[in-house]
């Protein structure tokens, strides 16, 4: 549990990108198995909304800058509809496992 709290805490501060922590929290929670991926699955839902084709995490790093940057917009708006969510979902695992 101490990963998923750790993991949580890191999304909940901006420590990480909402992307990265959120597939970080999804690793985590399949690792305590499909109770717990089932009871959080804003995470997995929100990691399957973004489009496969936009760079995310340290992937961005070796992508064109310009064409980067023109996909930001399409993440922004996934990001913007799970954001509140992803973040609420957050503080009920620090609250319940910490």
């Amino acid at each position: 549990m101490r990963k998923l709290v750790s993991a949580a805490k890191a999304l909940l501060t901006l420590q990480v990108g909402l992307f990265v922590g959120a597939s970080r929290i999804e690793n985590v929670l399949r690792t305590l198995g499909s109770e717990f991926d089932t009871k959080h699955k804003i995470f997995s839902e929100f990691t399957k909304a973004v489009p496969k084709d936009i760079p995310v995490g340290s992937a961005r790093l070796w992508w064109d800058a310009e064409a980067m940057l023109k996909t930001d917009l399409k993440l922004a708006s996934v990001e913007e509809r799970f954001r509140v969510k992803l973040l609420a979902e957050c503080v009920v695992i620090i609250r319940q496992y910490d």
